[in-house]
This record gives C-alpha cells, sequence and structure tokens, in this order.
C-alpha cells in the first residue's frame, strides 16, 4: 500500500471517529462501546471498508451495525465537507471480531495456566 493511501485511510478513520462521538445522534450508537479498528480505502476512493470492533455483552452488534449502515449517508455529507480530497469515498461498515477473539483467547489461555497451577 502506498504512504498517499496510509493516509488517505488514517483521514478517513480520524474523521468518522470525530463525527461518531461528536455529530451522530441515533441513541443505539450513542449508548454503543465501539471502535474503529481500521479503514481501508479503494485506489479509487470509491469505498472505504470501516472496520468496527463493538464491545457488547448482550450481542447487539448487529443493531449497532445497522444503525452505522443509517448513518453512512450523514457521515458521508459531514466527510465532504471536512476532507479535502479528489473523491470522498462511500462508507461500508464491517464488523471486527479480532479484540473479542484476543479476549476470548486469554482467558482461555488463563484458564489453562490456572488448571496447571500457573498464573499468567
Amino acid at each position: 500500500m502506498s504512504r498517499r493511501m496510509e493516509k488517505v485511510n488514517d483521514l478517513v478513520q480520524s474523521e468518522v471517529a470525530e463525527l461518531l462521538q461528536r455529530r451522530v445522534k441515533d441513541p443505539v450508537l450513542v449508548e454503543a462501546f465501539l471502535s474503529i479498528t481500521r479503514v481501508e480505502v479503494t485506489p479509487d476512493l470509491a469505498t472505504a471498508r470501516v472496520h468496527v470492533s463493538v464491545m457488547d455483552a448482550d450481542g447487539g452488534a448487529d443493531e449497532v451495525l445497522g444503525a452505522l449502515e443509517r448513518s453512512a449517508p450523514f457521515l458521508h455529507r459531514e466527510l465532504v465537507k471536512r476532507i479535502r480530497i479528489k473523491r470522498v469515498p462511500r462508507l461500508r461498515f464491517v464488523l471486527d471480531e479480532s479484540i473479542a477473539e484476543a479476549d476470548r483467547m486469554t482467558v482461555l489461555m488463563r484458564d489453562l495456566a490456572r488448571s496447571e497451577g500457573r498464573e499468567l
């Protein structure tokens, strides 16, 4: 990946994160504990895959993704105002379960260590 595309990815990620934190009023998103783990913008700048990790014990990740998709047009309009690039990409949200998976692995390793009489 070129340095330019890395910068575009980082820029979109930071702007979307700020918009979600400060401007989006959807009650599902206001209450959700989510993190944008990475953004992948296509080379033609048409689309950006926004990888989102949702920390939710109730399994409401689908609800959060739905709220993000409903907010995508608003987020795109705001990005057009904030980012000065040739073409502002349309946003597609993808659930990133890597943090939850890492947490599950940590719990398993801790349980295994305890069963062997060790501490992690």
